[in-house]
């Protein structure tokens, strides 16, 4: 049912733009929502009120089947022992990971404590010294006065 754009045909419906592709109607419009199916809302419309052109619903076509993936690779429903297994797999390899980052996290968490306890005492020290520096000029001004 492809057209050529020269009898391009304006769609106004939900159900038209289904029965054009194919498709049902819950179909058309979770591909609206997920893959950008091309259709627009006149303004000041009743609520699910659409169009689109049978033109760009083609050129839609051809471009979002070309990025999807080739189907070469095994469907695998939901409920199915392949992948169920799949899933324990990514499961298992996310939870190790996850075990490393957190490990490596602690690490880093305590290197920058030990960093962050020698600042403190860099910084109290250097006050100390600076503070006992500062007074020697003002008592000695003290005495200079007498």
């Amino acid at each position: 049912m492809p057209s050529t754009g020269h009898d391009a045909k304006v769609l106004g419906s939900w159900k038209e733009i289904a029965a054009y592709l194919g498709k049902g109607v819950r179909t058309v419009q979770r591909w609206e929502h997920d893959l950008g199916l091309p259709v627009w809302r006149p303004k000041q419309a009743q609520k699910g009120v659409v169009l689109s052109s049978t033109d760009k619903l083609d050129r839609w076509r051809v471009t979002m089947w070309a990025q999807l993936p080739s189907g070469n690779e095994p469907a695998h429903t939901t409920g199915s022992p392949n992948a169920v297994a799949a899933s324990i797999r990514d499961f298992r390899r996310l939870r190790q990971t996850n075990r490393e980052l957190v490990y490596d996290l602690q690490q880093a968490m305590e290197g920058l404590r030990g960093e962050s306890q020698a600042l403190v005492r860099a910084v109290a020290g250097s006050g100390e010294t600076k503070s006992s520096t500062a007074e020697e000029p003002h008592g000695s001004s003290d005495r200079k006065r007498r």
